[in-house]
């Protein structure tokens, strides 16, 4: 029996070339479609270029933490998130492979995967990927952390004052990379006297929570340097507070300009700005506060900072009763800050912003019943600027766009429930033809108006 085919299927015509794929492709569906699963998923896997990472903490009772990823390049690209545990071993559940909508975004419950510390790594084959980490407390308290590069070696700072409502107070160190870097951490006072300088080795992909009460008292420390020698890692000041809410500052870039988009002065608010010099060099500091309208509110307020020094200031010494201004920060050299309140009902930290930017995203994101989404705008430009606001469904339908005129340093609050109809989840993306714009989001129950949590939106450009 000749078993040599008839007709060669190079010499079919391009269509009945096709048309005979497709018979054998129906033939052996199942299969065939299982291997282009594998095969898709495996040949992306070895192709993923693109890491973001995040250290995790498991949060307090009846806590909840989640994971939001977004395309932004509308191609639906596929993602890798791999789970590993605090001692570094991968989790039995990891990775985990996931498509993303094109301009959608997906949801992934954190507890499901891992229930102890861990790192928590996001790979992909496009850039243009957005991973946030969110976590809330039983109290209601919200609070989240973008996922970050882990570039080359490099040195972080962490500005680790003690706020006095919030005692238990942590440095959360990991690493995705796998390299199992030494960490050197170097501790200052708040007149800027180095204290001590504890060294740990990270074991390859593991996450470490490092007490700060085992190093210096807690009304001493002011700056945390940090460096990494062997591999890059990714780290995140963590505070308890005593009102059940948790607060999570992730390590910045220094600056020489700095914004705190909102603060508050009232009889029943304390509030601090804590400015911390990372230059060693001992920088002059200008402070100037302003109203929601851009109106300069007192005199220039200048402040010379011991090297590797903390200056706090106490807002209500030099304004009086302001509802959500903003502050200015200039400096000779660089500098990080942070600005923590406190009133009858919560406590929240505000990392000072250091870059402004003209395409910003951020996540509308509701994990409980009766709260509400307020979306704040900010231009900290010299110069008037017209702002797009696209709001996006959680499969990456465009559902609204709205346009604002921002003046010079003035805020717009919009509630944004409306063009989401009702849903939980969506994406907001804000544009501007300048780098100007500090955007963020408050969270509040709708019948108390009470702040569960002040979210800042992700500078994309």
């Amino acid at each position: 029996m000749d078993y040599r085919p008839q007709t060669r299927v190079f010499d079919l015509h391009p269509a009945s070339y096709i048309s005979y794929l497709k018979s054998i492709v129906y033939s052996l569906k199942p299969i065939v479609l299982l291997c282009l699963v594998i095969f898709h998923f495996g040949s992306l896997s070895s192709a993923m270029g693109y890491m973001l990472s995040v250290g995790h903490l498991p949060p307090l009772r009846n806590g909840r933490t989640v994971l939001l990823i977004t395309d932004l390049s509308g191609s639906g690209p596929a993602v890798t998130i791999r789970f590993h545990d605090d001692l570094g071993r991968q989790v039995p559940a990891s990775p985990v492979h996931k498509l993303l909508p094109p301009r959608g975004k997906i949801q992934i419950d954190v507890e499901d995967y891992l229930q102890t510390a861990g790192t928590i790594i996001l790979e992909s084959s496009s850039e243009q990927v957005v991973g946030e980490y969110w976590q809330t407390s039983e109290n209601g308290a919200i609070f989240a952390l973008p996922f970050q590069h882990s570039g080359v070696e490099e040195r972080y700072f962490v500005n680790c004052f003690r706020f006095p409502s919030c005692e238990d107070n942590y440095l959360v160190l990991s690493d995705p990379s796998g390299s199992g870097p030494l960490a050197q951490m170097e501790f200052y006072n708040k007149p800027g006297e180095l204290v001590k300088v504890p060294k740990k080795l990270l074991r390859p992909y593991s996450t470490l929570a490092y007490a700060m009460d085992n190093y210096t008292s807690w009304d001493t420390l002011g700056k945390v340097s940090v460096r990494s020698f062997g591999g890059s890692m990714v780290l995140h000041y963590r505070q308890l507070c005593d009102n059940g809410a948790i607060l999570a500052v992730p390590a910045r870039s220094p600056a020489k300009e700095l914004f705190i988009d909102e603060f508050s002065v009232d009889r029943d608010i304390t509030g601090n700005l804590v400015i911390v010099d990372t230059s060693a060099e001992g920088p002059a500091i200008k402070v100037l506060f302003r109203d929601s309208d851009g109106t300069v509110l007192g005199d220039e307020l200048e402040k010379l900072l011991p090297p590797n020094g903390t200056v706090l200031i106490e807002p209500a010494d030099y304004v009086d009763n302001i509802s959500r201004g903003t502050i200015s920060i200039s400096s000779d050299s660089e500098v990080i800050a942070d600005y923590w309140e406190k009133d009858s009902s919560a406590v929240f930290n505000i990392p000072a912003v250091d870059k402004p930017g003209s395409i910003l995203l951020i996540s509308h994101f509701l994990p409980f019943d009766n709260t509400q989404n307020l979306l704040s705008l900010l231009n900290v430009g010299q110069e008037s600027v017209r702002v797009t606001v696209q709001f996006y469904a959680v499969n990456g339908r465009e559902i609204g766009v709205e346009e604002f005129l921002l003046e010079p340093y003035k805020r717009i609050d919009e509630l944004v429930g409306r063009y989401f109809d009702g849903a939980s989840l969506g994406t907001i993306i804000v544009r501007s033809p300048k780098a100007s714009l500090v955007v963020s989001s408050h969270i509040s129950g709708i019948e108390d108006h009470r702040l569960l949590g002040k979210i800042h939106a992700q500078v994309i450009r």
